[in-house]
């Protein structure tokens, strides 16, 4: 029976607005931590219960922010700072291994996130070396897909929260992710 394992990220690029070529971000950052988001929850402790626990709100999400790491300051990565509504695209070839044929095929994720610029830090001079300058945005869009398949989509202006395509609508009412 074949099993299809996901491996790893095999290269990645990063966009600035839209994907083509003249929006590409190249040398801008070699990696990027992505986000994690946390539920807005009310800490219950009711009569009758042997201690407290955080019951968390589906679909509510608190304030959450993405650094944007760049390699060097650059006019072209700073452009990232000033304009708030072009979102920042990162696509991906993610490797899978079909544990039956041994064959390694490529899955693309994409993820787009919009932000309001929050802080800059210009990082440090380096001999030989990067300087490590971020840009920290905080997030009121994120939506991570993989071959197709929307896997999380937080807008927070307009209302949504989609989880494994389902919206927490769904969830809330015995459906579960």
């Amino acid at each position: 029976m074949s099993k299809l394992i996901h491996d790893k990220t095999n290269i990645f690029k990063a966009y600035y607005g839209v994907v083509n070529d003249n929006a590409r971000l190249a040398g801008v950052t070699d990696e990027m931590t992505l986000p994690n988001f946390e539920n807005i929850s009310e800490t219950l402790n009711l009569a009758g219960m042997v201690g407290e626990i955080d019951s968390p709100s589906a679909g509510q999400y608190k304030s959450t922010t993405v650094d944007i790491p760049l390699t060097q300051v650059s006019k072209e990565a700073f452009e990232l700072m000033c304009d708030d509504s072009v979102p920042i695209i990162l696509k991906a070839a993610q490797e899978v291994l079909d544990t039956a044929t041994y064959k390694k095929s490529y899955v693309v994720r994409t993820i787009t996130i919009k932000g309001m610029t929050k802080g800059h830090d210009y990082g440090k001079l380096k001999k030989g070396g990067y300087g490590n300058p971020t840009i920290k945005k905080e997030i009121i869009y994120y939506k991570d897909e993989l071959g197709g398949d929307v896997l999380e989509e937080i807008d927070k202006f307009n209302g949504k929260a989609v989880i494994n395509g389902k919206r927490s609508e769904e969830r809330r009412v015995g459906k579960e992710c």
